[in-house]
């Protein structure tokens, strides 16, 4: 699928905040509202486009965002790998020769992207089994793709490319909102956060779509979960 080669990544794009000198009376569980998502469509095709979301949000405390030098660790870190109790990683031949781990996943797509890892350690290349860490985000985005029948359907990035974009969602992390860490307050605003490939047109075209967007704040406190309404990427264009 050539076409889909060169989708990559994501970002937010720009981040507004609307604070009060007297801090308002906010949960300090992140609460998020749909305002607007829009196309924006490259004219060359070997460029990607964009889809562009739009949420408000308010917090309580502002512990919201991530720093991507300093949050690499646990709860934040990306994976967790298994070990046995001598400190040894479980690999794809422990899974075919050992009958208390048969049942983990073959190294098949989509699995050989979501919970296997070609590795070199101790001077040794293999393959070590993992469960990726849905923490390790902060944004939450899942695509969804109308039936004839009116009902819709979870497009699943990581399962439809397994290669050569190997697992990746379009779940990704904004920054921190809060300047100071330790003098955090009540901060609501807007963020707009951009996703770009250059198979939106490709697999979608004039389909129906609709996303579910949730967020998370330091705390792994979760949002509510808002939606966006039914579109399709024409509706929603915007010029280049």
């Amino acid at each position: 699928m050539k076409a889909l080669r060169n989708w990559t990544g994501l970002g937010v794009i720009a981040l507004m905040l609307a604070s009060c000198f007297q801090p308002p009376e906010y949960s300090t569980v992140p609460s998020i509202e749909y305002e607007s998502v829009i196309f924006k469509d490259i004219a060359n095709q070997s460029d990607p486009d964009s889809l562009i979301l739009t949420i408000r949000f308010k917090d309580g405390d502002g512990d919201m965002g991530l720093d991507p030098k300093i949050d690499t660790i646990a709860p934040f870190n990306s994976r967790f790998y298994f070990q046995f109790s001598d400190g040894s990683l479980i690999t794809n031949s422990t899974r075919r020769t050992n009958k208390n781990y048969d049942t983990l996943p073959a190294f098949v797509k989509p699995y050989n992207c979501i919970n296997w890892d070609i590795r070199t350690v101790n001077h040794k290349v293999d393959t070590f089994y993992f469960k990726l860490n849905p923490n390790h985000y902060n944004i939450f985005v899942k695509f969804f793709v109308k039936n004839s029948d009116g009902t819709f359907k979870e497009f699943k990035w990581a399962e439809e490319f397994a290669y050569p974009q190997c697992g990746i969602t379009f779940d990704g992390r904004f920054p921190v909102l809060s300047k100071e860490l330790s003098q955090r307050a009540a901060l609501d605003g807007k963020i707009r956060y951009g996703m770009v490939s250059t198979g939106f047109l490709f697999l979608f075209s004039i389909k129906t779509l609709k996303l579910r967007i949730t967020i998370q704040d330091r705390h792994l406190n979760k949002s509510n979960t808002v939606e966006t309404p039914e579109f399709t990427l024409q509706q929603i264009k915007k010029g280049g």
